[in-house]
């Protein structure tokens, strides 16, 4: 009767010991739930969405990768992943500390007309081999877009990109190309204008 009871003594203090190695606690929060674009999109055109505040609520150092996702049998389209680009891509934070990722919205000079939806997802990374459950937070992304000729979607294009940077950035490089061309063009052919008599 001594060695049961001094095997389900070191059972039970085998048990409670062991429990101190699994508490450690990973997660991921995100400070944005939803994000609806309430104008209708371009094709072509370039959009930079509010960031998001990826947030490590756990208690040890985790590493997180932000995606684009969706819900299958969501309403709209599902937003192609090619669409957005973020700025980390992916990251590493201390417990209880917060960064933002950038993310940017560019259409495509095709884009389909028509409502989308994704999920803009942070996912921690896991490690290891085997089986592996890891946990995301998602903000849902809704946006239109409208139709557009492609000569249209082109003109947006061209016409975001000036005033989304400073003038000289292009203005100065344009006037050399210019000069530069008209003097490769004279060197090469003669124009002679002249009035018939």
């Amino acid at each position: 009767m001594m060695r049961l009871g001094t095997l389900v003594l070191l059972a039970l203090t085998a048990f409670l010991l062991s429990g101190g190695v699994a508490d450690a606690d990973r997660g991921v929060a995100l400070d944005l739930g939803r994000l609806d674009v309430a104008q209708r999109l371009t094709p072509g055109g370039g959009y930079r969405l509010p960031p998001l505040g990826v947030r490590n609520p756990g208690d040890e150092v985790t590493s997180y990768r932000i995606v684009v996702s969706h819900v299958q049998g969501q309403d709209g389209k599902p937003v192609p992943e090619g669409w957005v680009r973020f700025e980390p891509t992916q990251l590493t934070l201390e417990p209880g500390k917060t960064e933002k990722v950038q993310a940017r919205l560019s259409l495509p000079t095709g884009a389909d007309p028509g409502d989308y939806e994704g999920l803009l997802a942070a996912q921690i990374v896991t490690k290891g081999e085997g089986a592996q459950v890891g946990a995301a937070a998602a903000a849902r992304l809704t946006f239109s877009v409208e139709s557009a000729t492609l000569l249209g979607a082109w003109w947006y294009r061209a016409k975001t990109f000036l005033s989304g940077h400073d003038p000289w950035t292009w203005l100065i490089p344009s006037i050399l190309g210019t000069v530069l061309l008209g003097r490769q063009l004279r060197r090469r052919f003669s124009f002679q204008i002249a009035r018939r008599a």
